[in-house]
């Protein structure tokens, strides 16, 4: 694999070497004593890092760890069961991350090593268990990171030579028929949720009252981190927004360990920012508090159309005509997920429209498909009306994969680049991608968004394209710098025809030199204000995160300022 700490030094300045986070070896790395008191403060909670797919390999760190029904257990679910990795203290989604030094396979004798997995782990049952973490990583100088479910495109939620606090077991929830708190003046329902709920799990529970919250299409993401700090987009959106706007308070653990309550008459200003400032660097949110919703009833549309019943030339035709018709779609609070490839294959899987039927939907969508019977594009199509909109959820949206090598990009595409000139020049771009192999997975809404850290570019959106490279595991060094260096012309190629755009940060490319702007635009400085002022140590570090830009992961994976 190619080597993440590697190209970590890839937009780098000169490393002040006093001022570094402690590696395994330094004088300063804490001893077992000290180690063992942390694992006594968090009730016996603290683990040491075994990689997750050492039960394939002989030994790690000089202990046999081969497993034969494990391993087989493992290579069996890893790539299609998200269960085995958000179950694990450890394991991340996105292989990519892990630098491979310890990777799934099938020779037992293939060396096993830490690589960028943590050093420990704190599996949090409780406020107690996260604030002495905190303390101790603080105190002692040690890498500090958290991960809930490790659905992270940016690696977020994995660091080598650190501690981990893993949230995913504080599963406390609360529901209010009526919210009344005196931060706030909304007093409709509600519900507070441990920071170990996931998106599904949640729409679930509040499916039982006739009520639901924007949430994430993937349904194992983690709802309380990375998600809704980032800002959080689902298929509400269109008519809700995205999920930080919701949000009505949030309890966090700080840099300086102290647990607070977090809302618009406490912590203000981190109130503000972590409503879509992203995840990871402000603190560790232990519960958030978000408004919910009546569930509506909703009609989807289904449709596929590929190569193999239209020539090339009408699919791309077919597909320009399809972004062509979004931001129309966008501006009635329609959804759309869809994907598509090089095959060329295009799936829209659902098109989901709330508070309409399924007459009024076709209606909607006529002169789209107009438009693809003009340019000979064969599809099959499919329009259902649902009671609410889970039970379009449920049939309509289709499990995603995990444990694999991918590398991801994206752009936020605003309703002003979709003029019919600028749409066919992208779509050209879109062409190009999929033919040089990466498969694109795309968002279609308008949100309105509130008055938080989310980029302002979002209330302008209309299309967010994901484009992903996925590795085989087997390219050379020279292969994959080359994939890094495409993933770069793509990107330039999207932002000649989006000026004054960017893209949301928590599914970009993790390598872009000009993040600041680009995931948090005019957001930026008043986010790096909260940031010295709630973390001015720096405890907290995470990829491409505000105050990132202070550090640098060196070779070997050492966290030092800048």
């Amino acid at each position: 694999m190619l080597s993440i700490l590697g190209l970590a030094l890839l937009f780098t300045s000169t490393v002040s070497a006093t001022q570094c986070k402690v590696v395994p070896g330094d004088t300063k790395w804490p001893t077992s004593s000290q180690w063992k008191a942390l694992s006594n403060a968090v009730g016996g909670r603290l683990q040491s890092v075994v990689p997750p797919a050492a039960a394939c390999h002989n030994s790690f760190e000089g202990k046999p760890t081969y497993n034969a029904s494990a391993c087989s257990d493992l290579l069996e679910r890893w790539s299609v069961d998200q269960a085995l990795h958000y179950q694990s203290p450890t394991s991340v989604y996105w292989d990519f991350w892990t630098n491979g030094t310890c990777a799934l396979t099938t020779n037992p004798d293939t060396p096993c090593t830490i690589g960028t997995y943590p050093r420990y782990v704190v599996a949090a049952k409780g406020v107690k268990d996260v604030q002495a973490a905190v303390r101790f990583a603080r105190e002692k100088g040690v890498r500090l990171l958290i991960k809930n479910t490790g659905h992270d495109f940016n690696g977020k939620s994995i660091g080598a030579n650190s501690l981990s606090i893993w949230t995913h077991q504080l599963k406390d929830v609360k529901i209010f028929e009526s919210y009344a708190d005196p931060s706030t003046s909304y007093t409709g329902s509600a519900v507070r949720l441990g920071a170990g709920w996931q998106g599904g799990e949640i729409y679930e529970l509040l499916a039982k009252s006739g009520k639901t919250i924007v949430g994430g299409e993937c349904a194992t993401v983690g709802f309380a981190g990375g998600y809704i700090q980032g800002g959080g987009h689902g298929p509400l959106s269109g008519i809700l927004g995205m999920a930080s706007d919701h949000v009505l308070q949030y309890t966090v653990v700080t840099a300086d360990g102290r647990h607070r309550i977090v809302d618009a008459a406490n912590n203000a200003d981190l109130f503000w920012a972590l409503r879509g400032g992203g995840g990871g660097t402000f603190g560790v949110v232990t519960s958030v508090t978000v408004k919910t919703h009546d569930t509506p009833p909703v009609s989807t549309l289904t449709l596929d159309f590929t190569n193999g019943a239209t020539n090339a030339s009408a699919f791309w035709a077919g597909l320009t005509a399809f972004h062509g018709h979004t931001p129309a779609w966008a501006a009635r609070g329609i959804y759309v997920y869809y994907e598509f490839s090089g095959a060329p294959s295009l799936t829209i899987r659902p098109l989901l429209a709330p508070h309409l039927s399924a007459a009024q939907l076709t209606s909607v969508v006529a002169p789209f498909l107009r438009d693809l019977d003009a340019a000979g594009v064969t599809y099959t199509h499919n329009i259902t009306a649902w009671p609410t909109w889970l039970h379009a959820y449920r049939e309509t949206f289709t499990t995603e994969g995990a444990g694999i090598n991918m590398l991801t990009s994206s752009r936020l595409i605003q309703a002003q680049h979709l003029t019919p000139a600028n749409n066919a020049a992208l779509g050209d771009v879109f062409r190009g991608i999929a033919e040089d192999g990466k498969v694109v997975i795309g968002h279609a809404f308008t949100p309105r968004t509130a008055n938080n850290a989310i980029n302002p570019i979002w209330k302008d959106g209309v299309l967010l394209p994901l484009y992903n490279y996925f590795w085989t595991g087997n390219e050379t060094q020279e292969q994959q710098w080359e994939a890094v260096d495409q993933m770069a012309g793509w990107d330039a190629k999207f932002k000649a025809l989006t000026p004054g755009s960017g893209t949301y940060v928590s599914e970009a490319n993790a390598y872009e030199p000009d993040w600041q702007h680009d995931f948090y635009g005019q957001s930026w400085a008043r986010l790096s204000a909260v940031k010295k002022k709630v973390d001015p140590e720096g405890v907290f570090w995470s990829r491409q995160a505000v105050g990132s830009e202070k550090w640098v992961e060196t070779e070997g994976g050492r966290l030092c300022r800048v």
